[in-house]
């Protein structure tokens, strides 16, 4: 009877100590998540799980980390502009990114929203809807993939998924290497790559090393070729003019472009004389968002590579 009553003792012991540590993983999951942000600190009660963004650089990371945001802003420009990842079926649609939609981001009933410092001024009428992080990717000095990569972190924390934040960021390193070997044995020893945007006949913007593609590039240990000041988003503006000083280099330029471009730039005397097209070293992208993300600096490493494996338009 004794060593019943003994072995009884033991299974409830057992059964406490087995409870004991489901007991502390639940206490140390209920501890409140704190981030640093450019308002300060966040403090959410748990992980983030319905998210709005209102910009598509915080579109593409949420969704890279496994979560499809319930709130998105322009979604329709998202489509022709970042083109991936697909965006998810389901989600509220809040209207332009510079002015986000109050009663439809209230609507979506989010528990955490998503901004730059380009919002901060609308701060304090988004806090009374759900908290609110501002982090910003593009500002002055800031090195654009370095930034994005930290600020992918930090949503990775909120949301309570660091570890595929880190995976994934493992992940795009990895490729980023592989991309910058194809990209350099294309090119050859001493060339370097003009990265370019048409938006029209008279405005075409040339990338600086802070921007995405950049410092993508540099992540690729792939030569950029334009030094020059640049705005606070990376990339210096002018006419056809711009690239005069960059000729003699290989010029990739990114999609959309505009019909006026191919109707009449590229039929301009001045276009027809760069080195770069009379020696056939100009090659086109597929859309990809210069402005985004970590998930849009690895789609353009790889749209380079392929591009320029692929062989020039011009």
């Amino acid at each position: 009877m004794k060593i019943l009553r003994l072995f009884v003792s033991c299974l409830a012991i057992l059964g406490v100590l087995g409870v004991l540590p489901v007991f502390l993983a639940g206490r140390a999951s209920a501890e409140p998540i704190v981030i640093d942000h450019e308002r300060g600190m966040l403090t959410l009660d748990h992980p983030a799980k319905r998210v709005a963004v209102t910009n598509w650089a915080f579109t593409e990371t949420v969704m890279a980390l496994g979560l499809d945001p319930v709130a998105i802003a322009d979604p329709a420009d998202y489509r022709e502009w970042v083109a991936k990842p697909d965006l998810p079926e389901n989600f509220t649609d809040i209207g332009q990114r510079g002015s986000p939609n109050l009663e439809a981001l209230r609507a979506a009933k989010p528990d955490l929203i998503l901004i730059s410092q380009e919002l901060e001024m609308a701060y304090e009428n988004l806090s009374d809807i759900a908290p609110v992080m501002v982090l910003s990717v593009y500002d002055n000095g800031n090195v654009a993939f370095d930034t994005a990569s930290t600020m992918m972190r930090k949503v990775a924390k909120a949301i309570g998924r660091e570890a595929e934040g880190e995976a994934y960021l493992k992940q795009v390193d990895q490729k980023l290497a592989d991309y910058g070997a194809r990209v350099r044995a294309v090119l050859g020893d001493g060339n370097k790559i003009t990265i370019a945007s048409f938006y029209s006949e008279t405005n075409i913007g040339v990338f600086g090393a802070p921007s995405l593609p950049g410092s993508v590039l540099k992540r690729m240990d792939v030569p950029l070729a334009y030094d020059g000041p640049v705005s606070k988003w990376g990339f210096a503006r002018g006419g056809l003019e711009i690239l005069a000083p960059l000729a003699k280099t290989t010029l990739v330029y990114t999609n959309p472009i505009p019909d006026v471009i191919y109707q009449k730039v590229w039929s301009s005397p001045m276009w027809k004389v760069m080195d770069f097209v009379r020696n056939k070293r100009v090659y086109e992208l597929p859309v990809v968002w210069a402005y985004g993300g970590v998930a849009s600096g690895l789609r353009f490493a790889r749209l380079l590579a392929e591009s320029l494996e692929s062989g020039p338009v011009q």
